[in-house]
């Protein structure tokens, strides 16, 4: 663990000016243009070119480029190999030299893979511990739930920290004796499995008193916050990580931030209106798979309050999830952006309470499903979706609702979304 880094995240004073910002910005490129992209095939006659001029990535770009992109002469195919023979073994353990490979499969369906170096996942640990450690002074335990484990994550164990694995393909009953026998200080798991974890606590099947508790690889929703909030007796912190790397984590506010001290995040606006942006990463840290002028398809909405915690990182009011399941309404003026926390608030605010609920559109349909819900509450819902669509200016779809929850078509689950029809490669 990069000590220098964690005590500059733990006790470092940040970024009070945008100005610092770019400067800082600035400094860190020069040498990384410098240092590290004539390393790579693929960037090495790029080194002077602007930011803004160099190939617009995507995953999908990225992974046809991966071998010529990385540093570490790793083939694409030798990586996927590794990656998918630790999916299926569910040995995590195995790397290419000293890199550890790990594989994506993101909302989206689309396979990506992703490298670390031991200086890299020593930058990760360092991020991770000098922002959320309890208490640096005294020994703490991690339970960290997730799809797929990585020598990424277990960097963050040592002499004073107990990391402990807990595979989300496992039966969930078989979690709840070794997770009660570790008595958790920091419990990091998607919001999905907070929730369900704090149900477990809330029936008494566990009893747990973490210090930290951190929702990492889905939306966090207003509700499900709370749901753990009120379990766990603590603030629920958020860590907006992807393959891509740590976007953004909460400050001491408990308030989100773009990780703009370890990478430059520009804005890609989609909806000017309420300044949603998809993410453009320029990351001066990663030096094994370099992501620069890489377009994130997620929906990131503003906050332009300054915030308490005097950091001048762009506050993150909300993170809306993929852009592909951002709704759009028709309208008289056109089409408008339904925003997901619009729908989140319409359901919470049905006179009848609901347990969970899955928002679909496909075809400029809508289907609405609901857990346990009320027999009134398909009359309220109508209601106040017609009000909803009327507040906005734009015409409600045609709308279906239906009880329970449908099967889920990949690992993370996403409450609001939009199917489309596959799309066929020549």
């Amino acid at each position: 663990m990069s000590l220098k880094a964690l005590l500059k995240t733990r006790y470092g004073k940040g970024f009070r000016t945008r100005e610092a910002i770019e400067a800082h910005h600035q400094r860190s490129f020069a040498r990384f243009r410098r240092a590290v992209m004539p390393r790579s095939p693929f960037y090495a006659d790029y080194a002077d070119t602007p930011l803004s001029d160099l190939p617009r990535m995507t995953k999908q770009t990225l992974m046809a480029h991966f071998t010529a992109i990385n540093t570490c002469g790793i083939d694409r195919e030798k990586a996927f190999e590794i990656a998918l023979r630790s999916e299926q073994s569910r040995d995590f353990s195995p790397m290419i030299g000293d890199v550890s490979v790990g594989l994506s499969t993101g909302t989206s369906g689309q396979r990506g893979l992703f490298l670390a170096t031991p200086k890299e996942r020593k930058l990760w640990a360092a991020i991770l511990a000098g922002r959320f450690w309890p208490n640096l002074a005294r020994p703490q335990r991690v339970a960290f739930f997730m799809r797929a484990d990585n020598a990424l994550y277990r960097t963050l164990g040592n002499p004073l920290l107990r990391f402990e694995f807990f595979d989300l393909l496992d039966p969930f009953d078989t979690h709840l004796p070794r997770l009660q026998a570790l008595a958790p200080t920091v419990l990091i798991a998607p919001a999905s499995m907070l929730k369900v974890l704090a149900i477990a606590q809330n029936s008494g099947q566990i009893a747990l008193s973490p210090k930290r508790v951190i929702s990492v690889a889905e939306t966090l929703s207003p509700e499900d916050r709370d749901i753990a909030k009120q379990a766990f007796n603590c603030q629920i912190d958020e860590v907006y990580q992807a393959t891509e790397g740590v976007l953004a984590f909460t400050c001491q506010e408990g308030n989100l931030h773009l990780n703009e001290a370890w990478m430059r995040i520009e804005r890609d606006i989609i909806d000017p209106q309420t300044g949603a942006f998809c993410p453009i990463i320029h990351d001066f840290t990663r030096e094994s798979l370099l992501l620069l002028n890489y377009r994130l398809n997620d929906v990131l909405i503003p906050n332009p309050d300054p915030c308490p915690c005097g950091s001048a990182c762009m506050r993150i009011a909300r993170i809306e999830g993929r852009e592909d399941d951002a709704l759009w309404w028709d309208g008289p003026n056109g089409a408008k952006m339904v925003s997901a926390e619009a729908i989140r608030t319409t359901i919470a605010c049905l006179p009848s309470p609901i347990t969970d609920y899955r928002v679909i559109e496909k075809d400029k349909h809508l289907t609405i499903w609901l857990e346990d819900a009320a027999p009134e509450s398909e009359t309220e819902l109508r209601h106040a979706f017609a009000a909803l669509a009327a507040r906005l200016d734009v015409n409600l779809p045609a709308l279906t609702i239906r009880n329970g929850l449908p099967a889920e078509p990949d690992f993370k689950r996403r409450r609001i979304r939009v199917e489309r029809q596959p799309r066929h490669c020549e």
